[in-house]
This record gives structure tokens, C-alpha cells and sequence, in this order.
């Protein structure tokens, strides 16, 4: 193993502490006591703290792992924060201190599965702020070692919950890794298990010592992103009440709460971290606070404020590589809605071309932008734009109202009248109104749309529910069938697999 000079000194410091150990005993009680505390200031946002706590930890005990893990994760987390360069160099030359202590304690010790948990779980890091600092292969070369030695630990030691924490976030992220990215797959060397993986992060969170917090976050993400809003949302709330300072877990919250279609809560939550940010020395992610702000004020059909902070956003963030199409069209449809259509114009222009099944949505937007550059939005697009947004934040009242407008006799070309039958299907359908959606959506599978054919089989998808809901099994089966024979049109991938799908468990159902 070929050391640093930096590193040899380190070592050198380390074996005489080990020389004079016997003279002056640690306290180790006091050591897990130390590590707590700063872990909780960490996360209350207490950042002066926090590092001159792991800085105790670690004169403490100088050849323990912990003092030095947790005072480079303070680096990691400002890095993470503000994107300061600085302070990605700073955690990096920190995190290489970590890794010649557990080494020289794994020398000592091949088995000791702490310190593998510790070694694995800096590299992990390490390959979070790789990716952060959009270098993807050295993420994945440092996340590969992460992966090995966290694997290792959970085997030499099953009950050490803080290693099962890495070890699942891994396992977890690795089987959520999209088509367009599989080439990781072949450098990592290794394939995920989604439900393993989260079962491990949730022991964690349970179980957890110094990885409780984080594994509870995480949970909640995960939970949320498997439609399962019902377990995510105590889990963040229990976050939120633990650490009212932390900006992350109110604008997550306020996220959360804006595409469940709460908005009002939403707005409430994002307002709150704009404060916490202004009261904190170290202000989180202030860019994704605007964004969560755009999003909300969009879907409120309020285009001037969702336009501000939008742009806001866009100014502010690290790297253009962070912005989606989603982003830059719902920015250019607020500008076009607000007035300025110059402005909508230069924005539709920054949307990219994505060619990816697993990104349909991407390769969507990009379709529409090319044709709002060459068409303005007209009066009545823009009553499928409010009405949508109405849909979204479940005022369906004023949605209804506005599809109807679309739906009066004047010439609507069958794409505009499949959007605004899409939409008061799917209304109706969330009202348990199955006899109107039935209605709505015989009527918008007998349309022949000509730029927007993936109506017709996300259409007989709804038809489909609601033949169900009305007890006709037969004809519902039917309606899931007719998905399976359109090709070639947008959400191909995921309208066959949800028609395939409960198209199995009619047949399961007998």
C-alpha cells in the first residue's frame, strides 16, 4: 500500500497514542456520548458545533475511527449545501485520514467489521461528492469499493445496523438505476434488490446508532418514491420535529406535500425553509427552495411568481446538468403565460433531446417544445394548462369547469379534445364518479388524435379502471387488452407495463 507523506505522518501519531494508551485510558462511554451530540448539531445546523465536537472525539481517541469520520462529514454536508469547492477539497483530503485509520486497523484486524463499516462508508461518501461534482465514473469506481466493504461488514457482523444503513442504500439505488445508465452496472460489478435494500435501511432507522437519522431521511424518501406517502410522511414529520432548524427535511416536506397536490401546506413548508435558510449562517440548497417555490406557484396557475423562481432557480444552480426539461418547460410556459413570449422562446431552446424509454416524460417535453417554438400557446391550450394544474392540486370544481370550456362545439381538433377528455377522465375517476369517467372515456377512445396518439392508450388504461369500479370484469379486461396493440408513441413502456400488469391480476383473480 503505497501512503502519502501526510499519511505516514498520521500513522506515526496514531502508534504512539497506541504507546501511550495505557497511561491515559479512553473514556469510550464518553467517546459514543461526544459522537451523538455532534451528530445531533450536524443536523440541527449547528455547524461551528458540530466540528469542534468530532474534533473532541477525535484528540479523544486518535486511533478510532469516529472523530475522524464525522468531522469530514461536516465538509460533506457544507459541500453538499453550498457547492463550495473548497469545501470538496477539504473533505476529500479529510476523508483520506479516515481511510488510513481503518486501514491500519484492518491490518491489524482483517475481520474487524467496524471499521470496514467505516471504510465502506467514507468511500460511499466519497462517491456522493464525485457524483455532486459531476465526475459519474470516479462516483462509481469510490462507490464500488463502498459497496465491497460495507458487504463485508453486514456478513462479519449482521446486527451492526449502521453498516446495514450504506450496505442498503446501495443495494436500493443500484436496482433503480435507469436503462441509459446500465453501463454502472458493468463497472460496479455487482446488481440491486430494491425491496432488500429497503428493508436494510429501514432496520437501520429502527436499529441504528450513528446512522439513524440519516437512515430515517432516506427511508422516507424511498417510501415516498414507492407511492407509499402514508409511511413517508410520519417518518418526516418525526425529522422535522427533532430538528426544526434543518431547511432539507421542510422544503423535502414542502415537495412532497406540492405533488400530492396539497398546496397550501406545500406553500406553508416552503416559506418556512426560505426563514430557516435566512436565520442560519450555512443556507441549504437555496436553489432547490426556489424550485420547490416555482413548482408550487405554478400549479396554482400563478405564472408570474412560479416564473421568478423558476428563473431564480435556474441562476442559481450548481450546473446546467441539474436541470430537466420538466424544469426549463414549465419555466417557458410560465414566461409564455405571464406575457413574454421572447422569453419562452430562448427557454424552449435549452430543453434537450432525449431518446430514452425510461425518460419518457424528458423525450415528451422536448416534442412539445419544438412545436411551442414554431406555435404560441392559444387561448385554449391554455385552459388545459390551468385545468391541469387544477386537477393536480385536487380542485376539481374549477378544473371540471375549465375542460368543459375546451369541450364546447367550435372546431377543437381531436388532440385538444383527447387532452381535456384525458383530463376529466382522470377527475372523475378520483371522485368516484365512474359513470362520468365511463362517459369521458368512451368518448375519448373513439378520437383519432394525430400528434398526441398516446392518448388512446392511456385512455383505454382509465377505461379500464373504471370498467372495474362499475363491476364489468369482462369488458374491463378488454379495455387493458386494447393498450397492448398501439406501438410506437409516447409512455409506450410504462402504459404496457401497467395494462400487463393488471391485466395478470384479473387473470390471478380468476
Amino acid at each position: 500500500m503505497t501512503l502519502r507523506r501526510d499519511s505516514i505522518f498520521l500513522a506515526s501519531i496514531l502508534l504512539l497514542c497506541s504507546l501511550t494508551a495505557a497511561a491515559k485510558p479512553v473514556d469510550w462511554g464518553e467517546v459514543h456520548a461526544l459522537t451523538l451530540r455532534g451528530i445531533d448539531r450536524l443536523y440541527n445546523m449547528k455547524i461551528e458545533e458540530a466540528a469542534t465536537t468530532f474534533d473532541s472525539v477525535r484528540r479523544m481517541a486518535p486511533g478510532d475511527p469516529r472523530g475522524y469520520f464525522f468531522g469530514s462529514m461536516v465538509h460533506f454536508w457544507l459541500y453538499t449545501l453550498t457547492r463550495d469547492e473548497k469545501e470538496y477539497r477539504t473533505f476529500l483530503d479529510k476523508s483520506d485520514d479516515v481511510i488510513t485509520v481503518c486501514e491500519n486497523l484492518l491490518d491489524a484486524n482483517d475481520k474487524d467489521a467496524v471499521s470496514l463499516f467505516y471504510l465502506g462508508g467514507m468511500y460511499g461518501y466519497r462517491g456522493l461528492a464525485h457524483q455532486a461534482h459531476n465526475s459519474i465514473f470516479k462516483a462509481v469506481t469510490e462507490g464500488r469499493k463502498g459497496y465491497f466493504s460495507l458487504k463485508e461488514a453486514v456478513q462479519l457482523k449482521p446486527d451492526l445496523y449502521d453498516a446495514q444503513m450504506g450496505f442498503g442504500l446501495f443495494t436500493y439505488l443500484v436496482a433503480k438505476v435507469p436503462k441509459s445508465l446500465s453501463w454502472i452496472l458493468s463497472v460496479v460489478g455487482f446488481s440491486g434488490d430494491a425491496e432488500g435494500g429497503l428493508a436494510m435501511v429501514r432496520k437501520a432507522a429502527e436499529h441504528g446508532v450513528y446512522t439513524k437519522t440519516e437512515a430515517r431521511f432516506y427511508l422516507s424518501q424511498f417510501l415516498f418514491a414507492e407511492q407509499k406517502s402514508e409511511q413517508a410522511l410520519p417518518i418526516l414529520d418525526t425529522l422535522m420535529a427533532e430538528y426544526p432548524d434543518n431547511p432539507l427535511f421542510v422544503v423535502t416536506y414542502a415537495t412532497w406535500q406540492s405533488r400530492l397536490g396539497n398546496t397550501e401546506v406545500a406553500l406553508r413548508s416552503a416559506q418556512k425553509a426560505v426563514e430557516i435558510n435566512r436565520r442560519n449562517r450555512i443556507h441549504y440548497g437555496e436553489e432547490f427552495v426556489y424550485s420547490t417555490l416555482g413548482a408550487i406557484y405554478y400549479s396554482l396557475n400563478d405564472f408570474g411568481r412560479a416564473r421568478s423562481n423558476l428563473e431564480e432557480y435556474v441562476r442559481r444552480v450548481a450546473s446546467e446538468d441539474y436541470l430537466t426539461n420538466w424544469t426549463y418547460y414549465r419555466l417557458a410556459v410560465a414566461q409564455e403565460m405571464s406575457g413574454d413570449r421572447a422569453a419562452a422562446l430562448g427557454t424552449y431552446r435549452r430543453l434537450k433531446s432525449v431518446n430514452d424509454r425510461d425518460r419518457a416524460n424528458e423525450s415528451y417535453l422536448y416534442r412539445v417544445a419544438l412545436r411551442r417554438l414554431r406555435d404560441p400557446i392559444t387561448a385554449t391550450e391554455a385552459l388545459l394548462i390551468r385545468g391541469g394544474n387544477d386537477l393536480g392540486r385536487k380542485a376539481y370544481d374549477s378544473a371540471e369547469t375549465l375542460y368543459s370550456q375546451v369541450l364546447r362545439p367550435g372546431g377543437t381538433d381531436a388532440d385538444i379534445r383527447g387532452r381535456a377528455l384525458m383530463g376529466l377522465q382522470q377527475l372523475y375517476i378520483a371522485k368516484e364518479d365512474y359513470p362520468s369517467a365511463l362517459r369521458a372515456g368512451e368518448e375519448l377512445t373513439a378520437l383519432k388524435p394525430e400528434k398526441e396518439t398516446w392518448l388512446l392508450p392511456q385512455g383505454f388504461l382509465q377505461l379500464g379502471a373504471t370498467l372495474e369500479k362499475l363491476g364489468r370484469l369482462k369488458d374491463a379486461r378488454a379495455a387493458y387488452d386494447k393498450v397492448l396493440e398501439y406501438d410506437d408513441y409516447d409512455f409506450q413502456k410504462s402504459l404496457e407495463e401497467k395494462a400487463r400488469k393488471e391485466i395478470g391480476r384479473l387473470k390471478s383473480a380468476g
